[in-house]
């Protein structure tokens, strides 16, 4: 028979919670006859590590521990459990050496620790913030889970937990023992939860899918207006999130398919219109070519003599009108 306790008691042991600055903590529990475990966190605003072991001299169940909403990379280095979590139909289980990501809305779960010793794993809790930023950089591949994620739906990335591979292995153990001194560890923890995460989201099994096919109508029908809009105010400050609030489409479907519509990025046809303008001013002999880089939004001579060069394949300079185009 289980040894049963409230999460609420457990809670201290293994809570989740994101902070605005670094922040590293140990703690320790111990019942006696029952179990003796011990934790590390490390936190910021975009993740919470936790490193949890224990020894289980006798089976635990941990009922309604209430949790943050989180997306959760959890890697069983030792032992075995299993949980029942709200907005998952089935018992997730986990075993040695195994792991995979799970999207948590608002979970409120019951832990099952069978009789064993040395138990441990790893959990990198993202905040969805992050783990959404993440995605939409990565590309068309991740379509579907971002839009899941959106949508606040629990899900498992993996239908059946996979092996620890030897990249993330090799990550964990210096999560676990960093190789630097205690000034930079936090930089350096936080550049390994970035390559885990990529790492273990290249596991994807639908990463080698081909990209999907053209917008549907209504998404081509906002596309094409962001286009208008872009052709009148593409001087003006722009920026995806603003292009993406203003026309109530999301940043990753106004990145993909801008590209897969036009043939281009929503900034590469910026910086087209911006060049065709640029070369109208400098032909029209009336602006010299610092006057030309900063009405066309470049903050230095410099960077726009090489952007209008890689355009025209030639430096503005070179430009001739009724006399010469000076700087």
């Amino acid at each position: 028979m289980m040894y049963q306790i409230e999460g609420a008691e457990f809670s201290s042991l293994i809570r989740r919670e994101f902070s605005n600055k670094f922040v590293s903590a140990e703690q320790t529990g111990k019942l006696e006859d029952q179990f003796m475990c011990k934790s590390r966190t490390v936190r910021d605003q975009d993740f919470a590590l936790l490193n949890f072991s224990s020894d289980f001299i006798q089976g635990l169940q941990v009922n309604h521990m209430e949790d943050t909403t989180h997306v959760s990379l959890h890697f069983q280095l030792s032992g075995q459990s299993e949980a029942h979590i709200s907005g998952f139909k089935d018992t997730v289980p986990i075993k040695a050496g195994h792991f995979n990501l799970l999207n948590c809305v608002d979970p409120v779960s019951t832990f099952i620790f069978p009789k064993q010793r040395q138990y441990e794993y790893l959990c990198l809790g993202l905040n969805p913030v992050y783990f959404q930023q993440t995605l939409l950089e990565a590309g068309t591949e991740f379509e579907r889970v971002l839009e899941a994620a959106e949508k606040k739906k629990s899900f498992r990335l993996f239908p059946r937990n996979r092996p620890i591979n030897t990249w993330q292995q090799d990550i964990l153990q210096r999560i676990k023992n960093p190789p630097v001194i205690a000034p930079l560890q936090f930089s350096y923890i936080r550049s390994m939860v970035q390559e885990l995460t990529l790492i273990t989201l290249s596991q994807y099994p639908e990463n080698h899918q081909k990209p999907s096919s053209k917008p549907d109508l209504k998404e081509q029908e906002q596309l094409h207006a962001i286009k208008d809009f872009l052709a009148e105010h593409y001087l003006a400050d722009l920026s995806l999130q603003g292009i993406s609030r203003t026309f109530f489409l999301n940043e990753f479907k106004l990145k993909s398919g801008f590209k897969k519509l036009f043939g281009t990025t929503v900034f590469g046809y910026v910086q087209q219109l911006r060049m065709e303008k640029a070369h109208i001013l400098l032909t029209s002999g009336g602006y010299r070519v610092g006057e030309v880089a900063a009405i066309v939004g470049f903050s230095s001579d410099a960077a726009f003599i090489r952007s209008f060069r890689q355009h025209y394949g030639h430096s503005p300079g070179k430009l001739k009108s009724a006399g010469t185009c000076s700087f």
